[in-house]
């Protein structure tokens, strides 16, 4: 049996979901390795953290310059 995800916890309504188990894995599916201790685990989940909140900064700055120019070229069009 294989887990591959979903609510843990039951819902506000009292009714606990199971999640989603399939009987054979899918090919080419390794199971999470259980070797690596808890402390790297958290040290690699705070890395991503940091790694997608600088990603979405610098994504939104390229937004907000993109608009800009593009306001620009708009205005000394006119």
């Amino acid at each position: 049996m294989v887990w591959l995800g979903g609510p843990r916890r039951s819902d506000s309504f009292g009714r606990g979901r199971r999640g989603i188990y399939l009987h054979d894995p899918p090919p080419g599916y390794h199971p999470p390795r259980p070797d690596i201790p808890l402390k790297d685990r958290q040290r690699q989940a705070r890395q991503e953290w940091v790694l997608m909140r600088a990603a979405t900064v610098v994504l939104i700055l390229v937004a907000v310059a993109f608009l800009v120019i593009m306001f620009l070229i708009i205005a000394t069009n006119s």
